[in-house]
């Protein structure tokens, strides 16, 4: 027997083949577990608004700035060990 998982797209939640699951990643639905969790996020198929792109470019732009301040402050303290 082969094995199912579970996929979503939407407010759609179908059960597919394993070996079909490739296709429906590319088609823009995430595998999700049995509560509801992503598990394999889409590979395509998709797309999104501007505004919300240009709202992850910032964040992530603001993450690496935190990121290096928070190195160099790493940096700091082990050399006054």
């Amino acid at each position: 027997m082969s094995n199912v998982v579970k996929i979503r797209k939407g407010n759609r939640i179908l059960n597919v083949d394993e070996s079909r699951l490739q296709s429906f990643l590319q088609q823009g639905y995430d595998q999700i577990s049995n509560d509801g969790e992503v598990i394999k996020h889409a590979t395509g198929g998709r797309s999104i608004p501007v505004a919300e792109y240009n709202k992850a470019i910032e964040e992530i732009e603001e993450l690496k700035t935190e990121n290096k301040k928070l190195k160099a402050e790493n940096a700091k303290l082990k050399k006054g060990e």
